[in-house]
């Protein structure tokens, strides 16, 4: 699940990432995409506060005019629509966790995977995604790994703007059973983000290139129903408060983490994370490849709290992507 969740929320759920590779972080993964200048001079810049204000006051915003003179202009309704084709594989080869065959959550394994993801821009930056996945070893597939993802919402890739997201990487079957639905909608989760750059002198202070820049996004998150590894059955109201940041270094060269707070630390099971990790090269424009470490698994601030064969850099994957748009 982690991995498929990685994937797929690294690739659609943060357009502030996918727009700004300079500023831009997503709460539990990294993104990529064109920079927006945040670090101008006094002169060149509106004040701090005005920025602030106009990302806060713009959040949400449906702009109906530009949907009215789209279609006046008889655009075609593949404008909005990219995606890519990826291919993720592990750095090492794990064993499945000792869960229950009907649980829809659970720890990352050792399946290659090649995906197809598509996102759709509804009305300004309103979207909806989603994505398939093909396991290479099919025999290997478990319960919470997905045939798809997706995700709704509203995210907003400039700076000090507001985001709300539904995403769902549970295990989602296209041919449902009875124990196995198509999805459980209430195993998604709901995300409030709020987006910031590091501005000066504090940027300059954290990076060691002219180029660095760094981005931060803190969210709230919220699933009304989790899997409990420990009780074997499923709870209600898993909260988490996540920060996350990404310093391009060079170009689109980057590193990123994400660090998460428990509301409740019994909720934490042993693949969710108290931060992850990841570093690699994107470009944001079409026909153009990214190549990147990701670390999901459950890492720990203290090593020896982590669950066995989880929380190491040989956790992680790389990750192989291509990217499009109509």
């Amino acid at each position: 699940m982690l991995y498929c969740y990685v994937f797929s929320h690294s690739t659609f759920a943060s357009e502030y990432q996918s727009e700004t590779a300079k500023h831009a972080p997503e709460p539990s993964s990294p993104n990529f995409a064109k920079a927006a200048a945040v670090n101008k001079k006094p002169n060149d810049a509106e004040a701090e506060s005005d920025l602030i204000w106009k990302g806060v006051t713009s959040s949400f915003d449906v702009p109906f005019e530009d949907w009215s003179k789209s279609r006046s202009e008889d655009d075609s309704w593949l404008k909005g629509l990219s995606g890519n084709l990826g291919l993720g594989h592990p750095l090492l080869q794990t064993q499945a966790a000792n869960v229950p065959a009907n649980a829809t959550s659970g720890p990352a394994n050792n399946n290659t995977i090649g995906t197809l993801s598509l996102k759709y821009v509804v009305l300004g930056n309103w979207f909806v995604s989603g994505t398939l996945y093909y396991y290479i070893d099919k025999e290997q597939q478990q319960p919470w790994n997905p045939d798809f993802t997706y995700v709704f919402g509203y995210s907003d890739w400039r700076p000090y703007t507001f985001s709300l997201l539904y995403s769902n990487y549970g295990g989602n079957r296209f041919n449902g059973t009875d124990e196995q639905p198509v999805t459980n909608f209430n195993q998604g989760t709901w995300a409030l983000g709020w987006k910031f750059p590091i501005t000066k002198p504090f940027v300059d202070w954290l990076t060691f290139t002219d180029d660095g820049a760094i981005g931060c996004q803190v969210d709230f998150n919220y699933t009304p129903e989790y899997f409990d590894l420990a009780s074997t059955s499923y709870k209600n109201g898993h909260k988490t408060l996540s920060l996350g940041c990404k310093y391009s270094i060079y170009g689109n060269w980057y590193v990123n983490g994400t660090a998460f707070y428990y509301f409740d630390r019994s909720q934490r099971q042993p693949w969710n994370p108290d931060f992850t990790y990841g570093f690699g090269y994107f470009d944001w424009h079409p026909g153009t490849f990214t190549l990147q470490y990701n670390n999901y698994s459950g890492n720990r601030w203290n090593p020896s709290d982590r669950g066995e064969d989880t929380g190491r850099f040989k956790d992680g994957s790389l990750t192989l992507a291509y990217s499009f748009s109509f």
